[in-house]
């Protein structure tokens, strides 16, 4: 079970605009998604070109694990309660990887919200800043380009920036306004992996970096769709059952495209 997301982790996210939480995730699931992310994105002791300092791969995940982990229900809870709202969608994120030699931001903070969203920040309705949370899955030393993060109080001084060091399972929560930047990758050795994603208001159509309406066809995310249940599909923007478009013939196309849909929690008017 991941660490329960306290009254004192909302107060402190509300009033610095992030927060850290250590070994978020219990040990099992880490050491599961630290094995996948390395067969997706090599490790440095992997990577044959040794010129490249950083790749990464978006959403749908060939491994499954990785797409299971976006409904941490932790995570939801504390995002409904942040967007005051039980109505929330998956905003995509990707998994990454820096290797040595990757220069950062490490001067230069920047806020997300300027490609995430087509409307400018607002300081006095929090609904409408989506909320991320990025992983780290294994340990990341002072030296492997770790994220700086400033709080709100802090403004744009690098000097007041904390340091996303942490153990490998460990959670940074910020808001689309938060200050932030990208470190350096020091060390000559090893890799930095973070895993990461955004949850924001289903009816804010206007946000989001990245959609996925075009991968309705990809088979890692037809695996995984199939496999939800239909209040978990709301989260990746599916109708919610009862919804008219459900039929006797679309659920019936649905259950084609996507291999373990259970028509029987759709309950379509008429059916026996």
């Amino acid at each position: 079970m991941s660490t329960v997301l306290t009254q004192a982790h909302f107060e402190q996210l509300e009033r610095d605009s992030y927060i850290i939480v250590h070994n978020f995730l219990p040990e099992l699931q880490r050491a599961e998604m630290a094995t996948a992310i390395r067969r997706i994105l090599p490790p440095w002791s992997e990577v044959e070109d040794k010129t490249k300092t950083s790749d990464d791969t978006y959403f749908p995940y060939e491994e499954q694990c990785l797409n299971r982990a976006i409904l941490n229900p932790e995570g939801i809870r504390f995002a409904q309660k942040w967007l005051g709202t039980e109505k929330i969608h998956y905003r995509p994120g990707l998994a990454l990887v820096r290797y040595p030699g990757f220069k950062g931001y490490s001067g230069k903070p920047h806020i997300d919200n300027g490609n995430n969203s087509l409307l400018p920040p607002s300081k006095s309705d929090r609904y409408h800043s989506q909320i991320n949370f990025w992983f780290y899955l294994e340990d990341v030393e002072e030296d492997q380009a770790p994220t700086y993060l400033l709080k709100t109080s802090d403004g744009q001084d690098m000097s007041r920036a904390e340091k996303f060091v942490a153990p490998g399972g460990s959670v940074a929560i910020f808001t689309n306004y938060n200050w932030h930047s990208a470190g350096d990758y020091l060390s000559d050795h090893g890799q930095r992996y973070v895993w990461k994603f955004a949850y924001g208001r289903a009816e804010h159509f206007w946000e989001g970096v990245l959609h996925y309406t075009s991968v309705g066809r990809n088979p890692h995310f037809c695996q995984f769709i199939g496999s939800l249940t239909a209040k978990e599909r709301e989260f990746f923007r599916f109708p919610p059952a009862g919804h008219p478009y459900y039929t006797r013939q679309t659920l019936e196309a649905l259950a084609e495209q996507y291999p373990g849909w259970n028509k029987d929690e759709y309950k379509v008017p008429g059916w026996g």
